[in-house]
């Protein structure tokens, strides 16, 4: 559903849930609750600091008050410390909140702002990206026992009369649905979601933001040399697509910087001929979730309108077996030239991203990002919290951790030395597509590496944090939307220079 976000003033209080932050610090001075009608003022004294609310982080509590008032019931949110107030725990604490509001339709909800040691601006965002993630629901499949959370408006209530808060909350808005839009590509199943229905979906939403788009079929792929691609397509009834959307600054003062991002779009990965356990194998639908950043990124960046030029690349494709698939031993020629012994069919994606970095290449971009599930290795070096990023660019790598940081998403940079080049030398080619038994992300980074050239080009590997594997207060099982924020951090600081 559409979340309508906007900013009022506090005695402008009329909504049906009302959201309270309260920090640890609040027991102790009650006068920074004050100014609420009554019967409200009464019941927060007489939780506040108490076991049920003490203002920790993750605490929520839900007072009813009286008919007839403005205001129907209070919902406390446990922030933690003033002075150590992050956007993460808004975003979180918010998220939670709304999720725990109910299925009553047409529900108005508000937050009053106490942005403790942060800007207004910040808390306003990060609050409203919130409110918008806690809507995603991932059962939308189900036929009973439904119960989606129905909210039909978000206000943040301030006194603050600062132009930036409506940029913020405009902002956490747009971020929000982007997110969201990556989420529901990622959540659809695969007989629904396939490359030419993906395409479908990246059209829809360029022609609703202004974007200029354009799909590649597998001709066009074959014409342009696209032979590492197409080698994994081929073993799929289901056709490829590459899928290029270009952003351009309505004003034109872009400047020569054409920056790629490019995302792995693998609708459904069975492994091909290395054939995947069966267990926990539907999950690979969500293989094309760093295409699902992509397209979501995309969506947000015509919307802020940097000033500089990008272009969003996804290809897309199945990796099945069949009587057509590419077998372990073929050699295929990539669309730069080189050539690539296939030792795993299992190691697909770095095929695809290898084609569509030639392609954005040839498109005229100077800075490329490609994002990926690339690799289960990723998990094991760096848990669940953490994704990887690697590059032979130190500015990118500072660029994307800065990014990342704005964007409140966690990325962490492993080497790419010259000794782990040794791992992907073929006998018969010019490299193959797996390294081996050790550092199987850096060794498949260092693939990619190989199609970058001079233009400084950065990895990240989302393998282990694109799915969330358990049901938590702020966040559903299931896909996350991990990299949209920050691909959109990192276009909106190159712009600035």
């Amino acid at each position: 559903m559409t979340l309508h976000s906007s900013r009022r003033s506090p005695t402008d209080t009329a909504v049906d849930t009302l959201l309270i932050p309260v920090f640890t610090t609040d027991a102790a001075d009650l006068s920074q609750l004050a100014g609420f009608p009554r019967p409200a003022e009464e019941r927060l004294r007489a939780v506040v600091g108490s076991a049920e609310m003490g203002g920790k982080v993750g605490q929520l509590l839900t007072l009813h008050l009286p008919g007839g008032g403005d205001v129907s019931r209070l919902l406390l949110v446990g922030l933690g410390e003033a002075d150590q107030l992050t956007p993460q725990t808004i975003r979180e604490g918010v998220a939670a909140a709304m999720r725990s509001v109910g299925s009553q339709a047409g529900q108005r909800v508000g937050i009053m702002l106490r942005s403790g040691s942060l800007a207004p601006a910040v808390f306003a965002q990060a609050a409203v990206l919130g409110a918008h993630l806690a809507l995603f629901t991932v059962d939308s499949y189900r036929t009973e026992d439904v119960s989606p959370i129905q909210v039909e408006a978000f206000y943040v209530l301030t006194s603050d009369e600062d132009p930036r808060l409506d940029e913020a909350i405009q902002r956490g808005t747009i971020l929000g649905q982007a997110v969201n839009f990556a989420r529901f590509l990622v959540n659809e199943p695969s007989n629904r979601l396939t490359p030419t229905m993906l395409a479908h979906h990246a059209q829809e939403m360029a022609n609703d933001v202004g974007l200029q788009s354009d799909i590649l079929n597998e001709d066009k792929m074959r014409d342009l040399g696209m032979e590492a691609l197409l080698a994994v397509a081929r073993g799929s009834t289901e056709e490829p697509r590459l899928i290029t959307l270009r952003y351009t600054p309505p004003d034109g003062a872009a400047g020569g910087e054409t920056i790629a991002l490019i995302g792995k779009g693998i609708t459904f990965d069975t492994g091909g001929i290395s054939l995947k356990p069966a267990e926990n194998m539907e999950k690979m639908k969500y293989d094309m979730a760093g295409g699902a950043a992509v397209l979501g990124a995309m969506q947000a960046i015509a919307q802020l309108k940097p000033r500089v030029n990008v272009l969003g690349i996804v290809p897309s494709c199945e990796n099945m077996p069949s009587g057509k698939a590419a077998r372990p031993g073929d050699v295929v020629r990539t669309m730069l030239g080189k050539t690539v012994e296939i030792i795993n069919t299992d190691a697909e994606g770095r095929l695809l991203l290898c084609d569509a970095m030639a392609y954005a290449r040839r498109l005229g971009a100077t800075c490329m990002v490609d994002v990926a599930t690339l690799t289960g290795a990723i998990a094991v070096a760096l848990g669940l919290r953490y994704a990887g990023l690697f590059s032979h660019h130190p500015v990118m790598v500072e660029a994307l951790q800065a990014a990342a940081r704005a964007a409140d998403e966690r990325v962490w940079p492993l080497p790419l030395d010259m000794e782990y080049r040794e791992q992907i030398k073929s006998d018969i080619a010019d490299i193959k597509n797996v390294g081996g038994k050790y550092a199987g992300s850096i060794t498949a980074a260092w693939f990619l590496r190989e199609f970058a050239g001079d233009v400084p080009w950065a990895h990240l590997d989302i393998a282990n944090v694109a799915w969330n594997p358990e049901n938590k207060p702020h966040l559903p099982k299931g896909p996350t939307g991990f990299g949209v924020a920050t691909l959109v951090e990192f276009v909106l600081a190159r712009a600035q220079g």
